[in-house]
Order: C-alpha cells, then structure tokens, then sequence
C-alpha cells in the first residue's frame, strides 16, 4: 500500500507546490524523495544521500542542499495520506485486532517536540519556555492494545489539549464510525471537562477519565468506593475511588456502567501505553533529530514519523506472533515478545528496502529475513512489574547523543 501511495500520480497531484515540479528526469525524481524521507537512520543528511543512492543504484548522489530545495517542492500530504490509508484499511474490520473485553482501547495525550533555533518556525509554532526556542505542540489518538498511532495532529505550542481531544473524537466518529461504539476512550487527568464528557457521551464513546480535584464538586465530593453521580449539565456519572499504594485517592469518572468495579484500576493502568509511545517516538526514533528547518520541512519529518511509527507496530505483530509460534510448546516462566529497540535499530538500515524494493520477490525476502533477525532479540512482558517515574528530561543535545547515535546506545546498554 505504502509503495502504491509513493508511486501514484495522484500523490504527487496533491503534494506539488509548484506546478513546473517533477516535470523533467533528475537524479532524484518525486517517488525517490519520498522513499528517502522514510529512512530511518538519524545521520547527517549528506550521509543518508550516499546510503541511499549506493543501495539503489542511483548513480552519483545528490547533495544535500540540492534535496533541500527538492523537498520545498511538495509539502507533507504523501506521509499522511500513507497513515490515514494504511489506518482506514487496518481497522476495516477485515482482521482481527486486539481487545480489552471486547472494546478497542485508545489513549490521548498531548506533548511538545523541540524544533531548530530559527526565526521562521518561532512564527510558525510559537516557543515554549523562558529560553525562547521554538517548539511544536503534537496530540496522538494512540491504540495502547496494538500500538498503531490512529490520528496524530501538529500544532503551534500553544495548543489546548481538550480542543485537540474534540478532534479526535470527530475523527473518530467521521472516518470510523463503525469502531464508536466498541471504543473506549481513556483520558489523563487534564482532559476531563463538562463539554468534553458531554460531547463523548452523545458521540456514543466510552470513556474512563482521571480527574483531578478541582473538576467538579459532585465528583470530588463522592465517597470512596462506586457511587454514580449527575452532573450540572445533566450527565450521568459513575465515580470509581480507590487508594493508590502511596497513600493518594485515585478518582475516576466513567460511562461504563455495566463493568465491575474491580476491573478499573486496571483498565485505567493501560493509558501509560500512549506515555511509552511518545518515549519510543523520541527516544528511539528520534523524532526531534529533524532533517530541515522549514514550516514545510517539519510537517513532513513528523508525518514520516508516523508512517514509521505504525509501520514498527506491524513488524512487532509479526515479530511477536514468531516468537509465540517458537514458545508453544516449550514451559516459560513469561510471555516473551521482540524487543522494540532491537526492532527498531534492525529497521534503520533495511526498513526502504525490505517495503519500498522495486522488486517484490527480493522485498518479500528482505522482509522476512527482517521478522526473522527481529525474533531473535527477546523481551519478557512482565505483569505488573513498574518503575518511578523521571520527571524532567535531558538537553536537546545531550538527549540526541544518548538515545540517537550508535556511541549513545552503546553508553546506555553499559550503564
């Protein structure tokens, strides 16, 4: 699907900037820049260009300020077309995707990325902090039970995470309607609000939301335990409190009504999956390491990133259904699955070739030679184990050198 998107003169109808682009045989032509943009490795540039070209016999590689002025001609709608295609097609109800008692489960969170020190994206996206440098403010709908990124949103940094919430859930009920009703929807303590519980309960969404205590006084004033409770505006509410190990109450506010209470603490728990997207997204990923300093540029670092980002989700699927397939008869004391940085550090040199090859006899091999060195790097799932949390984060610079480079990992594997 992806190799069709590339290839189609309509994605390059759509992404032309300029209407003289593309019109004439170069080095690198269209199809070629977007394959490139879908490499994984985080060097410099001019190297990815060399990498690129010798591994696809193009000749004499560009350089990089001639890709720069390449790229300027399409923006970034050949990336997204590729996720909103391969998300409509992946949960068509054509294959059987992971529940949670019958209902999908997905996470919304907001987060920033870091962008280059210039003064047009200071225009663009807005800054963030007392040091003045710019940032982007991004908004996932993340599905925690099979890791597929289903809407990402780029915004300036001033973005209001319960109106970037709204549009989720439009997207949800225009594009997939047929998901609605089997969905829940699970929410950090910064989202719940009148209008928004509002708006999910007449979407017909489930929704099970941490609240803080100065949402509303019906709820903060709910004696521990279940109890259902009606809000100002009129909706029904059912109010689950616990006592977390630490001492704190956790307050959650549901319209789940049918559940047992015992079941939510643990459904709350499978939110983090969306904080661990965002870590793999920058961390391993290495989203922030961007390739241009343009409004344009960054648009299409970002989608590209998505496209990856789902494209890892299939490799682990298929990685991990390997592993099981090798455990089933053997006694082991976890469940096992690929491990994704492994999986991911695999995908840098071979991902373009494997999905992308012109050949397909010779892709499908490289793709199962890919699944086969991916099996090979094992993980145990360990239930209930977790860690304290890091608040804080590195500088940009250090934070690339550590998690982004080959020197990086090999520090942190030691550490």
């Amino acid at each position: 699907m992806l190799k069709g998107i590339v290839q189609s003169p309509e994605t390059l109808r759509r992404a032309r900037l300029r209407a003289q682009a593309f019109i004439r045989n170069r080095k690198m032509g269209f199809a070629a820049a977007v394959t490139f943009m879908l490499d994984m490795r985080k060097t410099t540039l001019q190297t990815r260009l060399n990498l690129f070209f010798a591994h696809n016999g193009g000749g004499e590689p560009i350089s990089q300020q001639a890709f720069s002025k390449l790229r300027a001609n399409f923006d970034h709608s050949p990336f997204e077309t590729m996720v909103r295609t391969v998300v409509k097609e992946e949960y068509s109800g054509k294959y059987e995707l992971p529940l949670w008692n019958g209902f999908h489960l997905f996470a919304n969170d907001g987060s920033y990325l870091q962008l280059p020190w210039e003064k047009e994206l200071k225009q663009e996206y807005g800054v963030r902090g007392g040091g003045g440098r710019p940032s982007a403010g991004v908004s996932i709908l993340y599905d925690v039970l099979h890791g597929w990124v289903l809407d990402p949103i780029i915004t300036s940094t001033n973005m209001n995470e319960r109106e970037e919430c709204e549009k989720h859930i439009d997207f949800l009920c225009e594009q997939l309607p047929h998901l609605v009703e089997q969905s829940i929807m699970l929410l950090d303590r910064g989202y719940p609000s009148l209008e928004l519980l509002e708006k999910l309960q007449k979407s017909g969404l489930k929704y099970l939301a941490r609240c803080s205590s100065q949402f509303a006084p019906e709820i903060n004033t709910a004696p521990l335990g279940d109890t259902t409770v009606t809000l100002k505006n009129g909706i029904r509410v059912r109010v689950i409190k616990f006592v977390l190990k630490d001492g704190n109450i956790e307050t959650l506010a549901t319209n789940l009504f049918d559940l047992p209470e015992s079941m939510f603490p643990e459904l709350y728990a499978l939110r983090w999956g969306v904080e661990t997207a965002y870590s793999r997204l920058k961390q391993e990923l290495c989203v922030e390491k961007l390739s241009g300093k343009t409004p344009n540029s960054i648009r299409q670092d970002f989608w590209a990133s998505m496209v990856l980002m789902n494209a890892v989700a299939v490799f682990q699927k298929v990685a991990d259904e390997e592993i099981r397939e090798r455990h089933k008869d053997k006694p082991v004391k976890y469940e096992y699955r690929a491990r994704t940085s492994d999986l991911i550090i695999t995908l840098r040199d071979r991902f373009i070739f494997a999905v992308l090859c012109g050949r397909p006899l010779l892709a499908k091999w490289e793709m199962a030679s890919v699944i086969k060195s991916i099996a090979r790097t094992l993980s145990p799932v360990r239930p209930g184990r977790s860690f304290p949390r890091r608040f804080g984060r590195y500088p940009a610079a250090n934070f690339f050198l550590m998690k982004c480079t080959p020197i990086g990992r090999q520090r942190n594997d030691a550490r």
